[in-house]
């Protein structure tokens, strides 16, 4: 649908055929499109104030060119209760030839042109009233993070904030932060629309979704269904045709089929399952389980942004956590807690930034209580048994980078096996021979070529250098969270 600034200009001119102004307002639903939109009506208001000063001011003038002309033949002004007007008569004469100015009309024409002109001056120093109307839009959610994202839209920035309507991604990874505290994280080409806090569509394209407490009914639709998040993860894949595949992470969600011939009733689908609802058929049919599709959003959705070189997001689901799932040739990540709020404070190996090969060894840190914490798990599980302190042990070095800077990580046996209660998965199979990050002994080499742990500066970036052996190494990593 094609709307140009002709269009907008005659809708604002009263000019355009019923027709068109129904095309105008289904442009309108876009939400990309309130931008163009309101750029053309501040211009014709301002084109309308200016015109409106132009006329007082030139009525000022001719005023001022009345009265020198009345007055100089006259050695003073005239009375001015002589010469008041009432309401009801004109300074035209029935004959057409302007009557007397009147000194009061003069100072009125006067303080108006004044009081018109501080109103226009002090308009342009601030926002137009269709600005104000839209910037005080109240903001539902913000672009927390991108990757290679294209809009259609043009150039969006990380930080920028949705107040309702159409987001159309092109390209790229896109996540939304809502504020009630939903995360959606959308893999362009992806159409969804923002209806609410609480209410979304996604008309086209994939998504993951992160759910905490305090957003649980947030509600997603498609064309073929209606998902309610009762506190939970999920991904979401909609075709172009329709189709809908719902694949539940974590938790359960209530999935109900739309159309003619749905049932009124919801499915409820756990962690573990998927639904799918092709169109005009108005029901769920169980699908396998599969998260290929959602591999590349859902470690954003997580809060890990990046993770380069060997290092391996585990695919979501309650079959890929700790105890379930070993590889000997990358560093695996498990998402384990989220919105932990420390109880007690919780002693940790390090937090500062820097290298690190000794870490039993350095001195206790601790979080203070109170904290709002998630935890990750980054492991290295070799396949299989090894002999102890085997010669040419592989060697597994890879990066990540978080949404959130990292406060604690922990390395030792005993204070991991010790919070995994805390900060565990719930259902992880952790075990209880050695694991950690092994201290380096005496004879090692301190080069970079043994176990070594690389906090950045910034807190937010690990880079391990691990070497499999007879002793799982893991280390938990403790990401300080908004409340």
């Amino acid at each position: 649908m094609n709307v140009n600034n002709t269009d907008i200009d005659q809708h604002f001119d009263d000019a355009l055929s019923s027709e068109d102004a129904d095309r105008l307002e289904q442009w309108l639903q876009n939400g990309d499109h309130l931008d163009q939109w309101a750029a053309r009506a501040e211009l014709h208001a301002d084109l309308r104030r200016s015109l409106q000063r132009r006329g007082i001011q030139q009525q000022a003038r001719d005023s001022f060119s009345e009265l020198n002309s009345q007055s100089s033949g006259q050695e003073a002004i005239p009375n001015i209760q002589q010469h008041t007007l009432t309401p009801e008569k004109s300074p035209v004469g029935s004959s057409g030839h302007k009557k007397t100015f009147p000194q009061r009309w003069l100072i009125l024409t006067i303080a108006t042109a004044a009081v018109v002109l501080f109103a226009f001056v002090t308009l342009r120093k601030s926002d137009s009233p269709i600005k104000q109307t839209l910037n005080g839009r109240k903001s539902i959610a913000r672009i927390a993070y991108q990757q290679n994202a294209g809009w259609s839209s043009g150039s969006r920035l990380t930080g920028d904030t949705i107040a309702g309507g159409m987001v159309h991604l092109q390209v790229g990874i896109a996540r939304l932060d809502f504020s009630n505290g939903a995360t959606v994280t959308l893999q362009g080409p992806a159409k969804f629309e923002v209806l609410s806090a609480d209410r979304t569509r996604l008309h086209e394209g994939v998504l993951t979704v992160h759910v905490p407490e305090t957003a649980i009914g947030f509600e997603i639709e498609t064309p073929t269904v209606d998902v309610v998040d009762l506190g939970t993860a999920f991904g979401l894949a909609v075709g172009v045709d329709g189709e809908t595949d719902v694949c539940v992470f974590e938790g359960e969600v209530e999935v109900s089929a739309i159309g003619e011939t749905s049932s009124s009733e919801g499915r409820l689908v756990l962690a573990g399952n998927a639904v799918r609802s092709k169109p005009l058929q108005g029901k769920l049919e169980s699908v396998r389980y599969e998260t290929n599709r959602f591999e590349e959003s859902w470690p954003v959705t997580s809060g890990v942004l990046q993770a380069t070189g060997l290092m391996k997001f585990v695919s979501p689901g309650p079959e890929f956590v700790p105890g379930k799932y070993e590889d000997n040739e990358h560093i695996v990540v498990f998402a384990e807690r989220q919105g932990i709020k420390l109880e007690s404070e919780l002693l940790v190996d390090l937090s500062s930034p820097g290298l690190y090969q000794r870490i039993h060894r350095h001195n206790d840190v601790k979080i203070a209580a109170g904290t709002m914490v998630r935890s990750y798990l980054l492991q290295l599980d070799p396949l299989g048994t090894r002999e102890r302190n085997p010669e040419n042990k592989p060697r597994v070095t890879g990066q990540i980078t978080f949404d959130k800077p990292v406060i604690g990580l922990i390395a030792s046996t005993a204070r991991l096996t010790s919070t995994d209660t805390l900060l565990g998965h719930p259902d992880g199979q952790y075990k209880t021979t050695r694991r950690g990050i092994e201290p380096t002994r005496n004879e090692d080499n301190l080069g970079l070529k043994r176990d070594a742990v690389i906090l950045s500066d910034d807190r937010r970036t690990l880079s391990l250098d691990l070497s499999a052996g007879s002793a799982v190494d893991q280390i938990r990593v403790i990401v300080q969270e908004t409340e």
